[in-house]
């Protein structure tokens, strides 16, 4: 006959508290910490991207609206551009509508990156969920000029702006210098404040008017240098180029949103109101070519 071991009250208790892992060490005042970034590096298996497109859940919540908003002002002329990037809206065949609009709904804002960058598509890109079978995300095509709009690029997102029912991609798909991820930092485009910090977002809201609103997806969320509620300038570090898409990554690349502080019309006359998804890729080149001028954003 087998004997029974039979532990302790109290054997038992110091048994079960050696296996409990998950409690965090409170810093001084109670606040838990922030985990240390862990060494950037080139992508392992386990971040194949799977996502196929969709990027950002209906579910994220929209910024509440601002005061009485107030026209921009005079936007600055822009400067002739320098380096190669193909034309708004022109999104090649079968990865949707594109949408040409050649506003600069941000006249002033800083290149969003701390670094350069290689604005293209990384879904339909090489590496991505519709892109060319057996490529890498890492593939150097992907890492050359000239850049691509993917603003209303097929997606299943609502999009007014879009053609063919009203959903696309809601913002611009914007490489990060190297195939690495945790390395190049994200920046704020505007002074403002940071409104809400999603799943794997990171909003914000401009302080001047007209307080557009700016949305970063895919940072390093275990390590932003932001939070909830902060108050940022133009140019401040926000979090580092990931691939985090809640449980399951995508391709290391920043994906940047602008949306509408003020009611407008876009240049083929269509009527834009408040929080309305704006095609942000001429306010990204005019911002990047500020950038090459030797433009700050202090």
């Amino acid at each position: 006959m087998r004997k029974l071991l039979i532990l302790s009250p109290l054997v038992l208790a110091l048994a079960l508290g050696a296996c409990d892992d998950t409690t965090k060490p409170a810093a001084p005042g109670g606040e838990v910490k922030t985990p240390a970034s862990p060494a950037p590096g080139p992508p392992t298996p386990e971040d194949e991207p799977s996502d196929g497109g969709a990027e950002q859940p209906a579910s994220e919540p929209v910024p509440p609206a601002p005061g009485p908003p107030a026209q921009p002002p005079t936007p600055p002329a822009p400067s002739p551009a320098t380096f190669n990037h193909g034309a708004p809206g022109d999104i090649p065949a079968g990865q949707g509508h594109g949408y040409l609009d050649r506003t600069v709904w941000s006249p002033a804002m800083c290149w969003p990156l701390q670094d350069d960058a290689y604005a293209n598509s990384q879904v339909y890109g090489h590496g991505g969920g519709m892109g060319p079978a057996g490529t890498s995300q890492c593939d150097s095509v992907n890492y050359s000029l000239p850049w691509h709009d993917t603003f209303c690029e097929a997606r299943s997102r609502d999009n007014p702006l879009c053609a063919g029912g009203g959903t696309g991609h809601q913002g611009q798909d914007i490489r990060p210098g190297t195939c690495k991820k945790n390395l190049h930092w994200a920046v704020a485009a505007e002074s403002g404040v940071i409104t809400d910090v999603g799943t794997y977002t990171v909003t914000l809201t401009a302080s001047a008017a007209p307080h557009r609103t700016y949305r970063y997806l895919h940072m390093q969320m275990a390590a932003l240098a932001v939070h909830e509620g902060d108050t940022v300038v133009a140019g401040q570090k926000l979090g580092k180029v990931s691939n985090d898409f809640g449980g399951t990554p995508t391709t290391i690349h920043l994906h940047f949103e602008l949306r509408a502080g003020v009611a407008g019309v876009t240049t083929d006359g269509k009527p834009v109101v408040l929080h309305t998804f704006l095609p942000p890729y001429m306010s990204l080149a005019e911002a990047y070519q500020r950038k090459l001028n030797g433009g700050t954003c202090s």
